[in-house]
């Protein structure tokens, strides 16, 4: 064979295989940005349950994720101790589609996950309107994968199941008083959080902070002689590091009302442990950067603090 066409063979065969790893890079990054969206969102507390559009738009490469959770906590003890150790945990589903892919040779994803997440930690209370809050809890995702496509790169990451799990180490400053029946308060978190992939994909981790601000209202009713108050609250989130350039929910704000009515009385449980419990069904909006939109209306259940 000629020199001349060796080295034409040889420059082929290099510029193909640099294709090819480029192709399975990039299907690798796609699943790990999918994924690790999938496992943040079911942990976060601003997008559990609802419908989120990652980029705003009717495109079919545009990303989209419903989800529902079933998560709780309890803190023992009464409210005025300085110490109170609480639990938390509970399961989940979060849902992904894209109906196009706008890599390689296309097609259609769909991530359907069930998540249990388990965790804890110690609340102290130094005075009567500041409560600090350490705690650390882990997140397992299971994820039934389904794609739609040939590309033999996004089948390796989108055909098959896999497993993730997100750890989170957490401290959380929350101060609040009461003004003529009004009881605003501001709540900051830290974390930290660690992604452990399927695939034997590289870790991602990073720190991650919650703002809260709010104000629950005077008692508004009473329904079958139980009160009922309102909550309004404005709520940002960010994501440093690692988890900024993975994860497209790197800056997400939220605002949002409840309306909390007190079941606790009526719950004659293990020496009236709930007498506080209050049944809240929450409407919010969300909205965040690369023009992230998406509502939540959910019910849920917690023992009141103030």
């Amino acid at each position: 064979m000629p020199r001349s066409t060796t080295i034409t063979l040889n420059l082929l065969a290099a510029v193909l295989l640099s294709s090819a790893s480029a192709s399975a890079e990039t299907a690798k990054e796609h699943y790990r940005t999918l994924i690790s969206t999938a496992v943040y969102s079911a942990e976060s507390r601003y997008l559990q349950t609802g419908w989120v559009d990652f980029n705003a738009g009717s495109s079919p490469e545009d990303a989209k994720m419903s989800g529902s959770n079933f998560v709780g906590s309890y803190y023992f003890g009464e409210a005025g101790d300085r110490w109170r150790p609480f639990v938390l945990g509970g399961f989940g589903f979060d849902k992904i589609t894209q109906d196009r892919l706008g890599i390689g040779s296309g097609g259609a994803v769909k991530l359907n996950s069930t998540y249990l997440q388990l965790g804890g930690g110690i609340n102290y209370n130094p005075t009567e309107n500041l409560s600090l809050s350490l705690g650390a809890s882990s997140l397992w995702l299971d994820t039934d994968a389904e794609y739609a496509g040939s590309d033999s790169d996004l089948k390796k990451y989108f055909a098959h199941d896999s497993d993730t799990t997100l750890y989170d180490l957490f401290a959380t400053a929350l101060f609040h008083t009461e003004i003529e029946g009004y009881k605003p308060y501001i709540s900051a978190t830290v974390h930290y959080l660690k992604i452990d992939y399927d695939f034997d994909l590289s870790d991602t981790d990073g720190f991650g902070s919650d703002l809260e601000i709010g104000t629950y209202t005077p008692l508004l009713a009473a329904w079958w002689g139980l009160p009922v108050r309102a909550r309004l609250f404005a709520a940002g989130s960010l994501l440093f590091g690692d988890l900024s350039d993975t994860i497209p929910l790197d800056g997400t704000y939220s605002a949002g009302a409840s309306l909390l009515w007190k079941i606790g009385p009526k719950i004659h449980l293990f020496n009236d442990a709930f007498k506080d419990a209050e049944l809240a069904f929450n409407l919010q909006a969300t909205t965040g950067e690369s023009s992230l939109r998406g509502w939540k209306a959910s019910v849920s259940c917690s023992i009141s603090k103030f």
